[in-house]
C-alpha cells in the first residue's frame, strides 16, 4: 500500500513538473490568418501583400518598442501571417499595435507610440493606405492567442461616369481632369487608436493655357469611344483615390471638354463637385466612394451622385 502510494506521488509530482514547464515557456506574439477583402478580391492575391507591423508595450511603469517597421508576411506553409524577428509575449504588460498596408509606404514611430505617414500623395502613390490597431492587456488576463488586425481604409475614392444626354451624337469628349483638391498630407495612427489627416496647403492646380493637362487625370490610357448614340454610357472609369477632405465652397472641380456633331470647337466645362446641390456631399471621408454619374445635355451638365462604403467598412487579414 505504502509502496503504491510513493509511485502515485512521483507520478503526480511529475504530470505538475510538466504542467509548470508548460506554461513557463515562452509564447510568440502572433497575428490572426483570417482572409477577407480589402482593394483586392482574391485571397491569393491578398496573401501577396506585406505590411509594416509597430507596437509598444507598457510594464510597470516603464515601456519600450517591439515592432518597428517590422515586416509582416502570409506563409503559405504554416496558413498564417508571420515575422522574421521573433518577439515574446510579457506577463502582465500593456501592448498596443498598429499596422499599415502596403508595406511600401513610409512610416515612422514615435516614442509616444503614434504611426506618421509623413507625406502621402494619393493619386501618384496610386493606391489607398490601409491601417490597423488593437491592444492587449496582459494585466486583466494572460491572453496568448493571435492578435486580430481589423483594417481600415484611410483615403476616399471618387468615381466618374458620363453619360450622353444630348438630343447631338457626341464625337469626342477629352481632357477630364479634377483641380483645386489636396493631394498631399500627413497621416497619424495615435497610441489610443485614432487617426486623422493633416492635409497639405497647396492644392492641385487649375487646367489653363500655360497648363492643360494639370490637375488629376483621369482618361483611361486608350482614351474615349467617339460616336456614342444617345442615353449610351459613354465613359466609366476605375476609382481616383484622394484624400478626405471638405469639397463645400473648396475649389474642387471637375473639368472636362466634349465635341458633338456639327461643333467646330470643343466645349469647356468646370464643375464644382461641392456646389452642385441636392443630395451631393460636402466632403469627402474615409472609407467610401462617391460615383459621380455627369449626363451631358446640349448645353448642361447634370450630375447624381451615388455614396457607397468602399467594399467593407473593415477588413481581416
Amino acid at each position: 500500500m505504502r509502496k503504491f502510494l510513493a509511485i502515485a506521488l512521483v507520478v503526480m509530482a511529475a504530470i505538475g513538473c510538466g504542467k509548470e514547464s508548460i506554461s513557463s515557456r515562452p509564447q510568440k506574439i502572433g497575428f490572426d490568418s483570417q482572409i477577407s477583402r480589402a482593394l483586392i478580391d482574391s485571397p491569393e492575391a491578398l496573401c501577396s501583400q506585406q505590411i509594416r507591423l509597430f507596437g509598444s508595450y507598457t510594464f510597470d511603469g516603464s515601456g519600450a518598442p517591439v515592432f518597428d517597421g517590422e515586416r509582416l508576411y502570409y506563409d503559405s506553409q504554416i496558413e498564417a501571417w508571420d515575422y522574421n524577428n521573433t518577439q515574446y509575449w510579457i506577463m502582465g504588460a500593456y501592448y498596443h499595435f498598429s499596422a499599415v498596408c502596403p508595406y511600401s509606404v513610409a512610416c515612422t514611430y514615435t516614442d509616444g507610440g503614434e504611426v506618421v505617414i509623413p507625406s502621402y500623395s494619393s493619386y501618384t502613390e496610386g493606391s489607398d493606405i490601409l491601417y490597423a490597431h488593437q491592444v492587449r492587456d496582459l494585466s486583466v488576463a494572460e491572453d496568448y492567442s493571435a492578435v486580430p488586425l481589423h483594417f481600415h481604409h484611410a483615403c476616399s475614392a471618387v468615381k466618374f461616369s458620363i453619360v450622353n444626354g444630348s438630343s447631338s451624337v457626341l464625337t469626342d469628349v477629352r481632357n477630364i481632369r479634377l483641380v483645386g483638391l489636396h493631394n498631399r498630407g500627413e497621416f497619424r495612427i495615435g497610441a489610443d487608436g485614432t487617426a486623422a489627416w493633416t492635409l497639405d496647403s497647396s492644392t492641385v492646380p487649375a487646367v489653363s493655357e500655360e497648363h492643360p493637362f494639370a490637375g488629376v487625370c483621369t482618361l483611361p490610357s486608350g482614351g474615349l469611344p467617339v460616336n456614342i448614340s444617345v442615353d449610351y454610357s459613354l465613359y466609366d472609369t476605375g476609382a481616383v483615390v484622394v484624400l478626405p477632405q471638405s469639397i463645400y465652397k473648396s475649389g474642387v472641380t471637375l473639368h472636362l471638354e466634349y465635341k458633338k456633331v456639327g461643333d467646330s470647337a470643343y466645349a469647356v466645362r468646370d464643375i464644382e463637385l461641392g456646389m452642385l446641390g441636392g443630395t451631393t456631399p460636402t466632403e469627402w471621408k474615409a472609407g467610401e466612394v462617391y460615383k459621380y454619374k455627369l449626363n451631358i445635355t446640349d448645353n448642361t451638365i447634370t450630375a447624381e451622385v451615388t455614396v457607397v462604403d468602399w467594399i467593407d467598412n473593415f477588413v481581416d487579414l
